[in-house]
C-alpha cells in the first residue's frame, strides 16, 4: 500500500461522506460502495453509498459537469467523497523450463489417467496477478486546490478469491480514518 493524507484529512471526521465506486458492472460498483460505506458507519463515520443517494449518477467528463455535480453533492449535505476504482490489473509470468519428468513405464499403464501425456518440451509458466485499486478522498468544503485529502493505492496479488481484493481494500480505506 502506498498512501498519502493532507493535513486537512481529520477535518472529514464530521462530515457526510459519499462513497463511489467506478466500475463498469453495476453489481462490483453496489458491492464495494456497501462494503466501504457500512465499514466507515461502523466507525461512527457518516457514508451513504452513491448507487442509494444518487441512483443515478453519471461520471462527469467535462468541467462544466464536474462543477455541477460537485454542486450537487453540497446540496445534499455531501462534504465528503471518497472514489474508488480499479486502476490496474497486471499479469506477470515467471517461468523457467521444466525438468523432464515421466511416469515410469510400469507406472504409466497403471494410472486411471492413461499412459503419460506430459512433453517435457512445455515450460513451466508461473502465472500471477496484480490488482491496482485507488481510492482518493476529497473534502468538499475546502478551497478547490485543497480538496484531495487523501490518496491510497492498493496492491493485491494473487487473492484467493474475489472477495478478499474486496475485504482488503474497505479495511485499508477505514484505516484512514483512525
Amino acid at each position: 500500500m502506498d498512501s498519502w493524507k493532507s493535513q486537512s484529512f481529520d477535518s472529514l471526521s464530521n462530515s457526510k461522506i459519499l462513497v463511489i465506486s467506478e466500475s463498469p458492472e453495476l453489481n462490483v460498483r453496489k458491492s464495494y460502495e456497501r462494503a466501504i460505506a457500512s465499514k466507515l458507519r461502523s466507525q461512527n463515520l457518516d457514508a451513504i453509498e452513491a448507487h442509494i443517494q444518487f441512483p443515478s449518477l453519471k461520471e462527469a467528463n467535462t468541467p462544466k459537469e464536474v462543477t455541477q455535480t460537485v454542486q450537487m453533492f453540497k446540496n445534499a449535505g455531501i462534504s465528503g467523497i471518497i472514489i474508488t476504482s480499479l486502476k490496474q490489473t497486471i499479469e506477470t509470468q515467471n517461468g523457467t523450463m521444466a525438468a523432464q519428468t515421466s511416469i515410469p513405464a510400469n507406472y504409466s499403464k497403471k494410472a486411471s489417467f492413461g499412459s503419460n501425456s506430459r512433453d517435457s518440451n512445455i515450460p513451466m509458466v508461473s502465472t500471477s496477478k496484480t490488482y491496482v485499486l485507488e481510492a482518493l478522498t476529497y473534502n468538499l468544503t475546502l478551497k478547490k486546490e485543497e480538496q484531495l485529502i487523501n490518496v491510497c493505492l492498493v496492491d493485491v496479488t494473487d487473492p484467493d478469491e474475489a472477495d478478499k481484493i474486496q475485504k482488503t481494500f474497505t479495511k485499508i480505506i477505514a484505516n484512514q480514518f483512525k
